[in-house]
């Protein structure tokens, strides 16, 4: 057999190959790969005990550029403290479907620089107001495109930074809805279906090629059945959910606009489950590496590791482990740590999360940032501290966690 049959056989049974992390390795454009993923969630909404925010809440879509003096350069640059972290992707919410008409482009460009994979979310909290009777096909089919004309495509392709959409964030909390009647997981399963036909739908429209765009939702830890009642269990609920209702769509009383087998092929070429969890490591790694087989070869990751009330020795444990399972190549593919910055907004136990808090010096104002919820304005910008003040000892020290368990450093924060 000549070497040349050989190597095109194996061409094509990788071509051939189900889901894992083909495509998604990042070398073509010297980004890091997805496994050992290391992501920090961003939500750094410039509220804080200096400036509360009393007269309503700044844009949450941060990757508009009027949060360049945050997240770029000249500013605090806070992309470029997640990369001296030792982070290599960053998770994102409300990224599309608030409406912003701001550029998106200026953000995926500085992470493009740091080599940071960007993970953006769409904007999920009001299945209400954009989701008739729960179908969200039309919604995330237009902020996708919106999306695109915003910084997302680039060419042909995806933006070189984009590694993975979130479609959902813990939409089995639908269920507690109003307009879920009856009550059922048919109201959230119906919700991500739709979502995933229509950024599909958005992608052929556009002519925008899948390229190493992954696609997940991240379900919360709570206990429940999956919609064909197989699995029962935290977030692993959700990944049955998605199995059953990609095989048959009429579980959900939904039919796609997409050709149902284009659909399942997106969903076993370019599906990562996940999910959020405030649990130890050690009791989420357990229970669901005990279920996960039924799942393979599709890969997972946590979508916010919240270590509530865990000191900094545990922190660095937890993400040590979880790095050297990563490791490994089985199919976790690591966490997104919650949370950058506190969410002082929030208040109650929000306050336990956050590797920084704001410090009082103002470096500098936002630009002008705005979406259909939050009328336009400019915000102040204060640098950022890496000790939580009011968490006692070691508890305090989420920042010095991240960077001693990745290898990374805070050198780069400026004096505050």
């Amino acid at each position: 057999m000549s070497a040349a049959f050989i190597f095109l056989a194996l061409v094509g049974l990788a071509s051939a190959a189900p889901n894992g992390l083909r495509g998604n390795d990042g070398t073509a454009d010297g980004f890091p790969p997805l496994q050992p993923l290391r992501a920090v969630a961003y939500g750094a909404l410039p509220c804080s005990p200096s400036a509360p925010c009393k007269e309503g809440l700044p844009s949450e879509d941060m990757v508009q550029e009027g949060y360049l003096p945050q997240w770029g350069l000249p500013g605090r640059d806070d992309l470029g403290t997640i990369k001296a972290l030792g982070g290599n992707s960053i998770r994102l919410y409300h990224s599309f479907g608030l409406n912003s008409t701001k550029d998106h482009g200026k953000f995926l460009d500085r992470a493009q620089e740091l080599k940071l994979n960007v993970m953006p979310g769409m904007h999920s909290n009001e299945p209400a107001g954009v989701c008739p009777d729960f179908d969200c096909f039309e919604s995330w089919k237009e902020a996708t495109a919106e999306g695109f004309k915003l910084g997302y495509q680039r060419g042909e392709s995806w933006h070189p930074a984009v590694a993975a959409v979130i479609l959902m964030n813990e939409p089995d909390f639908y269920e507690n809805d109003a307009m879920c009647k009856p009550a059922g997981a048919w109201c959230r399963v119906k919700a991500v279906i739709s979502a995933l036909d229509g950024i599909l739908t958005a992608e052929r429209e556009a002519g925008v090629e899948p390229g190493r765009v992954k696609l997940a939702v991240t379900w919360s830890f709570a206990m429940r059945r999956s919609i064909d009642g197989t699995v029962e269990g935290p977030g692993t609920f959700g990944f049955q959910d998605m199995v059953a209702a990609v095989a048959n769509t009429s579980l959900a009383g939904y039919k796609p606009r997409t050709p149902l087998k284009q659909l399942q092929e997106a969903f076993r070429t370019r599906w990562i489950h996940a999910l959020n969890t405030q649990a130890p490591w050690t009791f989420v790694h357990e229970f669901v590496s005990q279920h996960y087989a039924q799942f393979e070869p599709t890969p997972w990751f946590i979508g916010e590791y919240g270590a509530n009330g865990q000191p900094e020795a545990t922190i660095k444990a937890d993400l040590d482990s979880m790095q050297s399972t990563a490791a490994e190549g089985g199919s976790f593919l690591g966490a997104a740590v919650f949370q950058f910055q506190t969410a002082y907004n929030k208040g109650g136990s929000e306050l336990n999360f956050g590797l920084f808090s704001l410090g009082r010096m103002k470096l500098g104002e936002t630009g002008e940032v705005c979406d259909r919820k939050s009328p336009c304005r400019t915000w102040p910008v204060y640098c950022l501290e890496s000790k939580l003040s009011w968490l006692p000892d070691t508890l305090a020290l989420r920042a010095e966690a991240v960077a001693s368990a990745w290898d990374g450093s805070l050198s780069a924060l400026s004096s505050c």
